[in-house]
């Protein structure tokens, strides 16, 4: 006589139920996490864009300014070297300047404020990798929660989450 291996019915309905039971639990937590997580990676986005923008204006010789719009939570890097007719070093994408990265944050991300010396919402990088007029300033991230995280930029041009 063969053996017969494999799960009854009333085995298979116990398991789904033991599980729909867990899942009910564990979902409406996790929900609770989303909107934290999103700021994390809201701020590690944003820092990995002032590292680029500084590394760039390395790698070109150039001014590279970050300009954030904190009105629609998005952000534009590009080389502020004056190409196609613009005016260099004045931190505004005018003429052929080339854009570098332009973002907009995630839902649970949105930028809070953005304030440089002399009042800015903007920064560029010189050359040697250090702040223009060696600005400091930060960047504040905020989510639905009300939670913050803040980017610092110091003038030597260090990027950090704080």
């Amino acid at each position: 006589m063969r053996k017969n291996s494999g799960f009854t019915l009333m085995e298979l309905m116990t398991t789904i139920a033991i599980i729909a039971v867990l899942a009910a639990v564990a979902i409406p937590n996790m929900i609770g996490w989303l909107p934290d997580y999103r700021l994390r990676s809201g701020a590690a986005e944003m820092l990995s864009a002032l590292q680029l923008a500084r590394l760039s204006a390395i790698k070109e010789n150039a001014n590279v300014a970050v300009r954030f719009n904190t009105g629609s939570d998005e952000y534009l890097v590009f080389v502020d070297n004056g190409e196609g007719g613009g005016t260099p070093g004045n931190e505004t994408r005018d003429g052929d300047e080339k854009v570098i990265k332009s973002g907009k944050m995630a839902p649970d991300a949105q930028i809070d404020s953005a304030g440089f010396s002399g009042g800015l919402s903007r920064v560029s990088f010189t050359g040697r990798g250090l702040t223009a007029g060696f600005r400091v300033g930060t960047v504040t991230l905020k989510n639905s929660k009300g939670h913050q995280r803040e980017i610092a930029v110091n003038m030597t041009g260090r990027c950090r989450i704080k």
